[in-house]
Order: C-alpha cells, then sequence, then structure tokens
C-alpha cells in the first residue's frame, strides 16, 4: 500500500516546469555546439559534412536520443507523484546537473575537439568513460527519486504497487548498456560508442520483457 505525507509546501508544478526547461536548454545546446562544414565548394562542403558525420554529428543524434529518454521517463514519472519533498528535489536537481552537462560531455566523444588529433586512430578512451559515468549519475538519481518517492508517500492515489518496480527496472535495463561501455572503452572506445546505439532497443524491449514475466507468472 502507498503511504501518504503531508504538504511540504514545495511546489510541484514549478519543479516540474524549471526540469523541463532545464532539459529543453540542454537538448539546444548540443545543436548549437555542432561544427558548420567547410569548404570553397558544394562538394567540398559536402566532404567535410560527410567527414563530421561519423564523430560530432554521430555524438549529437546519440545525446538527443539520450536526453529525450531522459525526458520521456523524467515526464512519466512526475505523473504519478502527488507532492513533493526535500529529498527528492535535491536528487532532481542532481539529475539536472548530469544533463546540463551532457552537451560538454558530447564534445569530449571527439578527440579533436579537446586538442587531441593523434588519439583519432587509437581511439579516446576518456570521453566515452566520462559520458557513460555521467549517464549512470543521472541514472542513480532517477533511481533515489523513485525509492524517496516510495518511502516518502509521495505517489498519487490509485498508483499501482508495482509502478516504482517498473521505473526502476526500465531505467536500469536502458543505462545498463553504458555500465557495460566502461570497461569495452578501455579496450576500443569506437565500440563502446557503437554499444550506445543498442540503447533505445532495450530500453523498449526490457520493460515489455518483464512485464510478460509478470504476467505469466500471475496466471500460474
Amino acid at each position: 500500500m502507498i503511504k501518504q505525507s503531508v504538504e511540504t509546501g514545495l511546489s510541484l508544478e514549478r519543479t516540474v516546469f524549471f526540469s523541463d526547461a532545464v532539459i529543453a536548454i540542454a537538448m539546444t545546446l548540443l545543436a548549437i555546439e555542432l561544427p558548420l562544414p567547410e569548404g570553397h565548394t558544394p562538394a567540398a562542403v559536402w566532404r567535410s559534412f560527410v567527414s563530421n558525420l561519423g564523430a560530432e554529428y554521430l555524438a549529437f543524434l546519440v545525446s538527443f536520443a539520450v536526453v529525450s529518454l531522459f525526458w520521456y521517463r523524467h515526464h512519466r514519472s512526475f505523473e504519478h507523484i502527488a507532492r513533493i519533498n526535500t529529498t527528492l528535489v535535491i536528487w532532481n536537481l542532481v539529475g539536472l546537473a548530469a544533463i546540463v552537462l551532457i552537451p560538454f560531455a558530447t564534445r569530449m566523444l571527439s578527440p579533436e575537439a579537446v586538442g587531441l588529433q593523434g588519439e583519432q586512430e587509437n581511439g579516446y578512451a576518456l570521453g566515452p568513460i566520462f559520458y557513460a559515468s555521467l549517464m549512470l549519475l543521472w541514472g542513480a538519481s532517477y533511481v533515489l527519486m523513485v525509492i524517496t518517492a516510495s518511502r516518502s508517500g509521495l505517489w498519487r492515489e490509485g498508483t499501482p504497487p508495482a509502478t516504482p518496480g517498473n521505473m526502476i527496472f526500465g531505467a536500469c535495463s536502458a543505462l545498463a548498456m553504458f555500465a557495460v561501455s566502461i570497461p569495452i572503452a578501455l579496450a576500443n572506445p569506437n565500440a563502446a560508442q557503437l554499444s550506445w546505439v543498442l540503447i533505445p532497443v532495450v530500453a523498449t524491449v526490457a520493460p515489455r520483457v518483464r512485464s510478460r514475466l509478470y504476467s505469466s507468472h500471475d496466471r500460474s
């Protein structure tokens, strides 16, 4: 049974609006940081665009998808929140801190962006490791928000008891690929970044598999 807590005086609406604004700014900064193709002819500009596509532009697409996933998880979780307390606000701010650093972490994925042109051939491990660690920080803050809401009775009336567990499972399944990519980056940084492409698939499939397993268990 989900317990109910007293009102804290903190505004749920302002917290949601502030969070949406921070996430929107982070997504905008991702596009601002994209490099412009260079060249004196259309063919040269196109070659410059293609040469950047595998690095900065691919990193932008991955980061945009990641931030979008964060916003979706955040949005869905706060749909079930009736009130907030100080602890929930703190963990929410920690998660937002990770999100606003994503444009910076995205630039670190490119060796040229940090002045390490010679590292391109052998890979650049620090960028992927920092990026993945940032994602895990957000995941930890999200899980702690869900735990705080459960322990403090912040859920809306009628929220299914399985909802907190589903939220934690969905976040952890998506972020597991980032955790796995850290040791991969030590051996092959490029392979670590390629593994992130699987994250949307894992984030979509894992909750459905869990739901089917629970449905099968309930029928038995």
